[in-house]
C-alpha cells in the first residue's frame, strides 16, 4: 500500500510545470538605456523568478522586467527560478554597458549646445581659472545658491553621487530649433529616483538663481506628445520649467514664457548612442577640436567646438573650429593664400602696442568677402578711389598688395577713460591704429596717392628715410617706403598750420621732414628702440610670419598698467572705475589667437596666459 502512495505521488510531482530560465543572449547596450529581459508568460503558482543584474542594484522579480545599468561594464546577468516545491535554475548572460557620452544626450538638431564631458574631475583647474579671470566669486555664489536648494554641496563630487548624480558623466546646455528661445540643461545619473528628487528640492526652493532662477516652482505631472512623462513647473510670476528623466540624464527646461514640453520632446526623441555623436558636422568639429574640459559647437554658419603661434608659461588654451558660410574646400585655402611669403612686418612697428593684427590672405578674396559684407559702403569706397586718384580699385589697386597686413594698436589710456565716462568723446582719437601692409606694386599704390595729393597743400606731404609721407585728413596718415604701404588713423596728428616739409621753389622736390613733424607715422618711419617683433619675441611668442595664418595678440597686462597709470590723474568715479578694471584684470598677461584655414573649415586656437603668482599677488 505504502509502495502504491509513494508511486502516486512520484507521478503527480512528476506532473508539476516547469519552467525554463532563459536570460536571452548576450548584448551590447548604453549607460541608463532600459533592457528587457525575459518574456511575459504565464508563471505557475508558487513559481518565483529572480534576477541579478550584477551591478550592484536591487534583484529584479518577473518573468519580464525592464533594466538599466547605471555605469559603463561587462556585467553578469543571471535569472533565477524557483518552483513551488523548492527545486531551483538558473542560466546566465552577459550584458556591455557603453558609456552614453552626454553628446549622446543632446539631440541631433540641436543650434548650440556647451558640453562639459566630466564637470568634476577637473574642478579644481576650473576654480582657479575662474579665480584669475576674476569669477571666482560668482562661481562661488552660484554653488551656494544651488547646494543651499538642492540640499547638498554640488561642488562634491561625493556629494553629487549620493544625490543620483553621475560624476562620470557629463553636462550640457543647449537650444533647439523647436523653441530656440528656450535653454535646456542635461545632466548624466545614476539613480533616477535620488537625482529628480534633488532636482524637485531644488525647483520647490526659493533661491534665486540668475536668471534662471525665480522659484519656488509648484510642480505636477504631465506628458510629452508621445506619451513620455514629464514633471512641469510654474512660478508666481507665470515662467515655467520642466524636468524629464531619460537614459541615464536629467533635462531640466530651464525658466521661461514658452510651453517647455517642446524643447523636452527633442531630448525625449534622441535614439541610443545618436544625438550629437552621431552629427557629421559636429564629428568634423571634435576631430579637429579633440578632447578637454569643454566644447562648443552652433550650426547657422558659425560651427566651433572649440599653429606655429605658441605661449610659454601658466596659460589657459582653447581649441575651436568652425566652418565658413560662403567659403569652403579649395576655395577657401585659395582665400587665405597670400601672394608672397609674408614678412615680419611686426618689425616695422614701435615695441608698445596694446594689440597687435596679423591678416595673411589673397587681395581679391579679402575685397570680395568685405565687399559681401560692407554692401553700399564698399560701393562708394570704390566709387571715391576712382574720383581722387582716377584708378579703379579693383583692377588697379587691389592686385598691387600682396595680401599680408599687420595692424598695431597704440593705446592713450587717458584718453580712453574720458571716452567712456563722456567727459572727452572725441579724445578717444588719441589712440592710434597702424596699418603696415606689404605692396606687390608699390608704384602704382605711390603714384595713386600723389593723384590724391595734387588739391592739397604743401605741407600735407612730406620725405623722413627714405619714405613718402602724405596727410590724408584729420586724423588720417599714410606712406609708402620700399614695399610696404603704412596708414595711421588717429593719435596726435602734426600741426597743419607748420609744414613738417616746405616745397622747394621748383615744386618738384620736397625737402625732409623730422619724426616730430609727421606726428604717429613719424615714430615708424624713424623707429627707435625694440621693435614689436623683438617685444613679441622676448615674451615668447612667434607664429607671425605663416603664410594663410591669422593671429591677434593682446597685452592685456600692459593695457592694465597703462590704465593704472592713467587712473593716477583721475579722480573720482573715472579713478575709482580704472582702478576696479585693474584689479580685475591683474592675473592676466596676454592674449594670443590664431586661426589657420583649411579645406574642411578654419582651426583656431586661443591662449590666456596668467602672470606668475608671486608677481600678480602685489598688485
Amino acid at each position: 500500500m505504502r509502495t502504491r502512495l509513494l508511486l502516486c505521488l512520484l507521478i503527480l510531482l512528476s506532473c508539476v510545470k516547469r519552467i525554463s530560465p532563459d536570460p536571452g543572449d548576450a548584448r551590447t547596450t548604453y549607460t541608463g538605456v532600459p533592457l528587457r529581459f525575459g518574456e511575459s508568460q504565464q508563471v505557475p503558482e508558487g513559481t518565483e523568478i529572480l534576477w541579478d543584474f550584477g551591478d550592484g542594484t536591487a534583484q529584479g522579480q518577473g518573468a519580464s522586467v525592464v533594466h538599466a545599468f547605471p555605469r559603463a561594464g561587462v556585467y553578469t546577468v543571471v535569472e533565477t527560478i524557483r518552483d513551488k516545491d523548492g527545486q531551483m535554475r538558473t542560466a546566465r548572460t552577459h550584458v556591455t554597458a557603453l558609456e552614453r557620452t552626454v553628446a549622446m544626450a543632446v539631440p541631433g538638431d540641436a543650434r548650440a549646445a556647451l558640453l562639459i564631458p566630466a564637470p568634476w574631475a577637473r574642478l579644481a583647474i576650473h576654480r582657479e581659472v575662474a579665480a584669475k579671470l576674476s569669477l571666482g566669486a560668482s562661481l562661488d555664489e552660484l554653488a551656494r545658491s544651488l547646494g543651499a536648494g538642492a540640499g547638498f554641496d554640488v561642488l562634491d563630487p561625493r556629494a553629487a553621487e549620493a544625490n543620483g548624480f553621475d560624476p562620470q558623466k557629463g553636462i550640457a546646455f543647449f537650444t533647439v530649433p523647436q523653441d530656440p528661445e528656450a535653454l535646456v540643461f542635461a545632466i548624466g545619473s545614476s539613480d533616477e529616483k535620488k537625482s529628480l528628487a534633488a532636482a524637485r528640492q531644488l525647483l520647490g526652493s526659493a533661491r534665486t538663481l540668475g536668471r534662471y532662477g525665480g522659484g519656488p516652482f509648484q510642480l505636477g505631472d504631465a506628458t510629452l506628445p508621445d506619451g513620455t512623462p514629464i514633471l512641469v513647473g510654474r512660478n508666481a510670476t507665470g515662467e515655467t520649467v520642466a524636468l524629464l528623466q531619460r537614459q541615464g540624464y536629467l533635462y531640466l527646461r530651464l525658466a521661461g514664457a514658452t510651453d517647455p514640453a517642446r524643447a523636452l520632446a527633442s531630448a525625449a526623441a534622441i535614439p541610443p548612442g545618436k544625438g550629437l555623436a552621431a552629427d557629421p558636422g559636429f564629428l568634423t568639429a571634435v576631430r579637429h577640436v579633440g578632447s578637454g574640459d569643454a566644447v562648443f559647437y552652433s550650426r547657422e554658419g558659425d560651427r566651433g567646438a572649440a599653429g606655429s603661434g605658441r605661449l610659454s608659461g601658466e596659460l589657459v588654451q582653447v581649441r575651436m573650429f568652425a566652418q565658413l558660410k560662403n567659403l569652403a574646400g579649395d576655395q577657401l585655402v585659395a582665400a587665405f593664400k597670400p601672394l608672397v611669403r609674408p614678412p615680419d612686418l611686426a618689425s616695422r612697428l614701435p615695441g608698445d602696442a596694446a594689440a597687435y593684427l596679423r591678416i595673411s590672405a589673397a587681395p581679391e578674396a579679402v575685397w570680395r568677402e568685405l565687399t559681401r559684407t560692407a554692401g553700399a559702403d564698399a560701393a562708394r569706397l570704390r566709387d571715391r578711389v576712382q574720383e581722387t586718384t582716377g584708378l579703379d580699385l579693383e583692377k588697379d589697386l587691389i592686385p598691387s598688395f600682396a595680401g599680408n597686413i599687420g595692424i598695431g594698436v597704440y593705446l592713450d589710456a587717458s584718453s580712453l577713460i574720458e571716452a567712456v565716462l563722456g567727459e572727452q568723446v572725441g579724445s578717444f582719437d588719441r589712440s592710434a591704429f597702424v596699418v603696415t601692409a606689404q605692396l606687390s606694386n608699390p608704384q602704382t599704390v605711390r603714384a595713386a596717392l600723389d593723384r590724391a595729393m595734387r588739391a592739397r597743400p604743401a605741407v600735407d606731404r612730406a620725405q623722413l628715410n627714405g619714405a613718402s609721407w602724405f596727410r590724408l585728413g584729420d586724423g588720417a596718415q599714410a606712406a609708402v617706403r620700399e614695399d610696404v604701404l603704412f596708414l595711421a588713423i588717429g593719435g596726435t596728428p602734426p600741426p597743419a598750420s607748420e609744414a613738417p616739409g616746405a616745397r622747394r621753389r621748383n615744386k618738384q622736390q620736397v625737402k625732409p621732414a623730422s619724426a616730430a613733424d609727421l606726428g604717429v607715422l613719424g615714430r615708424v618711419l624713424q623707429l627707435q628702440g625694440q621693435s614689436l617683433a623683438q617685444h613679441l619675441k622676448r615674451i615668447g611668442i612667434a607664429g607671425f610670419d605663416v603664410p594663410g595664418q591669422q593671429n591677434v595678440w593682446v597685452d592685456v597686462a600692459g593695457i592694465v598698467r597703462s590704465v593704472e597709470r592713467a587712473a593716477g590723474a583721475h579722480g573720482g568715479v573715472a579713478g575709482q572705475a580704472a582702478r576696479l578694471f585693474a584689479d580685475r584684470a591683474a592675473d592676466l598677461r596676454d592674449a594670443l589667437f590664431e586661426a589657420r584655414p583649411g579645406k574642411e573649415g578654419v582651426d583656431a586656437d586661443l591662449w590666456i596666459r596668467f602672470l606668475p603668482a608671486r608677481k600678480s599677488a602685489g598688485k
